[in-house]
């Protein structure tokens, strides 16, 4: 009973250790055709090259880039390596469009924030292209990132909430079998009988 009531202590203390960590950035694991994209346009960005930049830019969308990119790649050169921390696909009636998505980019450098946003849309049978990007600098971390943080946190207890359930109902069950197995079968008490005898008379 001990080790049980051991192990739910551990498990809440591992947990909320997870949770206090708020400061961590958590990396997902973009899909291929997604990452093969938007890596070599942060690379481009944070290396000043133009052109490679431009590689896999939407024609429209061309012109913008050009006229914000030497802002935005002096951000990136100064800024820590940036890792992708969101990927949110377009959300639709009957559910996530992921041919129209959004992959934002984050690096914490001390008190401030940079993150970089593409949003990018796949055409019929085709490759993504890139409508839009954005790099900016911020005190705060971007929003879908605290919710992210905020979700992780609620997820960890309750995660919490169900190991410790768990645990707790296993112990009521030993509890139970090891009190059924007492009534059933008790401690042994020797029992004595009297032994009736019976003296006859001799003829």
């Amino acid at each position: 009973m001990a080790r049980i009531f051991l192990a739910v202590a551990l498990v809440a203390s591992f947990f909320g250790l997870t949770s206090c960590m708020s400061d961590d950035i958590d990396k997902v694991n973009l899909p291929t055709d997604v990452a093969a994209i938007s890596d070599p346009l942060i690379a481009a960005v944070k290396r000043g090259d133009q052109k490679m930049a431009e590689k896999h830019i939407a024609p429209a969308f061309v012109d913008d880039s050009r006229v914000q990119f030497a802002e935005m790649s002096a951000l990136l050169k100064k800024a820590p390596p940036l890792v992708p921390a969101l990927y949110v696909p377009k959300q639709e009636t009957f559910g996530p469009n992921k041919d129209e998505i959004s992959v934002t980019y984050i690096a914490q450098d001390g008190k401030k924030w940079v993150s970089a946003e593409i949003r990018m849309y796949r055409p019929e049978r085709g490759a993504f292209e890139i409508e839009y990007w954005d790099v900016k600098e911020a005190k705060e971390p971007p929003p879908l990132l605290a919710h992210a943080k905020q979700m992780r946190t609620f997820t960890n207890w309750l995660m919490v909430a169900i190991t410790i359930s768990a645990l707790l109902g296993l112990a009521l069950l030993i509890w139970i079998v090891k009190r059924r197995t007492h009534l059933i079968a008790p401690d042994g008490v020797q029992e004595t009988r009297r032994v009736a005898s019976t003296v006859r008379d001799a003829d």
